[in-house]
């Protein structure tokens, strides 16, 4: 629950949405971005910048090595040794190391399980100090969570229409998101939204146009107040923690300045809320403002927008470091690693010292060349004939076993896990694993999500009648397969009967007994 008494009343609940004139907004902001002169003053993967605005890694803590928890989806956790000074990009790492795929977006979550509110760390912020913020604080806890947004505004601009209500040219609105991106820029961004203030003595839900410009929040109840104040661009405001009620001639009210605030979401439903989609800002006096958007997509602009104005140069050279991480790894897994497995019956041991090639039918070399798919095969001659009992014994059990070793396998998850586990990675469709039944025993479950719904298909098993050989299918034998390492590649590559092709895996993670 919020820190204040969130009430059911909405203002001007029923109002007629602000029609807010953004052509004609632009002509007056072409030259009042917010330009920052601050350079890079370090080397490290994660160059921190000497800038007040980057206020939430200032916090003297003593340089003593501290082993901190960090939880998994399952309620389990990690203990990882930090220093003040450890990103959370360097603490994925650590952990990453032990079981995970370094090609994932691993990234820590802060998460408040009583106010209902979570925060993901940039990559450079310290893991200690959030932890510090946090340690005398009941039920608060750092998640590990699969991330593919964290930098999504820089690999897919065009998805955030933060300029594109403006009345401007494609090429130029281009230009603009890119000088923001780079942190050149401060974003723009306002929209109508629904504010609730903690600070204030009789709090309710108030129907407002919000607007970010130069890292500050300012609030009007009339939209037509918005030109006239962004003409003002040479006014500067005086930023506190707690809200000035002054306003200017413009009726424009200034509300919060973003260095002074962590940006949360919420991830449920806040009582009296005229929406589910909020955000809340989070000061050091722990009074917190929150923000109502209309929609989903109205929520991730402003998240956007404001991390954009917050961090600037920061969250792009975040960008820049995980990007030649992540294509120095895939540079050093292509020349290094070994290919990944693949299906039994995707290979044949031959023998060519003869006129002619053979499939060679004794079990113990099959079984041999099979377990070691990169050594050589022997080149024993043997005369050819119909495959032997013992071979196809061992190719079977081979084929039986495979999926024990894939990452995508969990033995031991249940229903119930394998949907909180699937929840917790966003609303991504063909997020999918595979478990086995806990209901019938020997059987497997594919578990996925599509459409933000969690799907778990049982997978059948049959006798295929011509090779005398149990096999796999999800569409009642239509398509088959002799292991499910063969069926998953099928449905990477097609969705058949499913509504959608599976297309990230969940990796296995160890069990950890939780100390209590």
């Amino acid at each position: 629950m919020p820190s204040c008494i969130i009430c059911g009343r909405t203002k001007n609940q029923t109002s007629k949405a602000a029609n807010v004139s953004f052509h004609m907004i632009w002509s007056l902001i072409k030259q009042g971005g917010h330009k920052s002169d601050k350079k890079m003053t370090s080397s490290l993967p994660y160059t921190q910048f000497e800038d007040e605005n980057y206020s939430d890694d200032q916090l003297d803590l003593p340089m003593t090595p501290r082993e901190i928890k960090v939880y998994h989806i399952d309620d389990t956790y990690e203990t990882v040794l930090v220093t003040p000074s450890t990103t959370s990009e360097q603490v994925c790492s650590q952990i990453g190391k032990k079981f995970i795929s370094q090609f994932y977006a691993w990234s820590i979550v802060e998460v408040w399980k009583d106010e209902g509110i979570e925060r993901t760390l940039e990559n450079h912020e310290s893991v200690l100090i959030c932890y510090h913020r946090m340690e005398d604080k009941n039920n608060r806890i750092l998640v590990l969570r699969l991330n593919d947004k964290m930098f999504h505004m820089f690999k897919h601009p065009e998805e955030f229409s933060l300029y594109r209500s403006l009345d401007i040219s494609t090429k130029k609105q281009a230009k603009i998101i890119q000088k923001v991106l780079n942190g050149d820029t401060c974003p723009l961004h306002f929209s109508q939204v629904w504010v609730y203030d903690c600070n204030k003595t009789k709090p309710l839900w108030d129907l407002t146009v919000l607007l970010l410009k130069d890292k500050n929040l300012y609030l009007t109840s009339n939209h037509k107040s918005v030109v006239p104040h962004i003409k003002r661009s040479g006014i500067s405001y005086l930023h506190n923690t707690i809200m000035s009620i002054t306003r200017d001639k413009c009726q424009v009210q200034v509300w919060a300045y973003l260095g002074d605030f962590r940006i949360f979401t919420t991830n449920k439903k806040i009582p009296g809320a005229p929406s589910a989609h909020c955000l809340c800002l989070v000061p050091d006096s722990g009074i917190k403002r929150y923000i109502a958007c209309s929609s989903i997509t109205t929520q991730s602009y402003w998240m956007c927008a404001m991390r954009l104005s917050k961090y600037g140069k920061q969250l792009r050279d975040n960008y820049r470091s995980f990007v030649k991480k992540h294509n120095d790894a895939n540079e050093y897994e292509y020349n290094k690693k070994p290919l990944p497995n693949e299906s039994v019956r995707s290979h044949v041991a031959m023998d060519f010292s003869g006129n002619v090639g053979r499939i060679v039918e004794d079990p113990k070399e099959a079984l041999a060349i099979a377990q070691a798919e990169t050594g050589s095969v022997r080149r024993s001659w043997r005369s050819s004939g119909r495959t032997t009992p013992g071979l196809q014994a061992a190719v079977t059990k081979l084929e039986n076993d495979i999926h024990l070793s894939q990452p995508w396998y969990h033995k031991n998850m249940s229903r119930d896990q394998a949907a909180n586990v699937l929840h917790a990675l966003g609303n991504k469709d063909g997020v999918f694993l595979i478990r086995e039944s806990k209901s019938k025993c020997g059987s497997y479950v594919l578990s996925f999500k599509c459409g933000g719904k969690i799907i778990h298909t049982p997978i059948v098993t049959q006798m295929d009648p011509l090779n005398d050989q149990v096999c796999f299918t999800l569409d009642n034998g239509v398509i088959k397969f002799y292991d499910l390492l063969q069926l998953v590649e099928f449905y990477q590559l097609n969705a058949g009967s499913l509504p959608t092709r599976l297309m990230h895996y969940v990796v296995q993670v160890p069990v950890v007994p939780v100390t209590k």
